[in-house]
């Protein structure tokens, strides 16, 4: 690889992860000078001052020294960085709640064990989006990119909120037993047998979601 392909891949990834050249040079524990003077094309580096490099911007070794093009949100952690930064420059209460909750999502998914097949398809559809592509003064469209984020993550990769489950069979039965118990007059065994029926249907809601849990599957 040249030395010029390589000092503007190392200049993209550092600004897309919001390095300095000292930060990146701390974190890879290789010198600031060895830093710029890569940056300027004035030396090329040997093969484990690179792997320590990659290792800091967190990359693999061939996305730093591949042929493609780094964008703002090329994966997870560069694309929580791309949020974060929208997010410092917002005031609008709305805007804050959007970008809080897009990021928050990102790094649970980044938290999770992940396999490379899941990492590559959430990914690619991050890139998809082109979430560095919406205007910054639009709000509405970030929060349409976030929902549908989230239902490619459910119906493609079958990955679901948080207590989905619970949620929706709690709404849903716990509804329809007090419609029951506030009848007077319907027969008091009756009021019994649906409110243990709302409880049998939580129950499941509750199951399902351990089991999605304990699968890593929830977000």
């Amino acid at each position: 690889m040249e030395t010029k392909d390589l000092a503007k891949k190392l200049k993209e990834l550092r600004a897309v992860r919001g390095m300095s050249q000292e930060y990146l040079a701390d974190e890879s524990r290789v010198s600031l000078r060895t830093i710029q003077r890569i940056e300027n094309n004035e030396s090329e580096p040997t093969g484990e001052t690179i792997k320590r490099i990659a290792n800091a911007l967190d990359v693999e070794l061939t996305e730093l020294i591949g042929p493609n093009s780094v964008t703002e949100t090329s994966d997870l952690k560069a694309t929580i960085i791309f949020l974060k930064k929208k997010l410092s420059k917002t005031i609008e209460s709305s805007e804050i709640k959007t970008f809080e909750n897009f990021i928050a999502l990102l790094q649970k998914l980044k938290e999770k064990d992940l396999n490379p097949q899941q990492i590559e398809a959430i990914e690619s559809y991050i890139q998809y989006l082109e979430l560095e592509k919406v205007p910054s003064f639009s709000n509405e469209l970030f929060k349409q990119k976030l929902s549908k984020f989230g239902k490619y993550l459910k119906n493609k990769l079958h990955f679901v909120p948080n207590n989905y489950y619970t949620t929706r069979t709690a709404g849903f039965a716990l509804a329809f037993a007090f419609g029951f118990v506030v009848q007077a007059n319907i027969d008091y065994t009756i009021k019994i047998g649906v409110f243990s029926a709302a409880l049998l249907i939580i129950g499941i809601g509750v199951f399902m979601d351990l089991r999605i849990k304990k699968q890593e599957r929830s977000f």
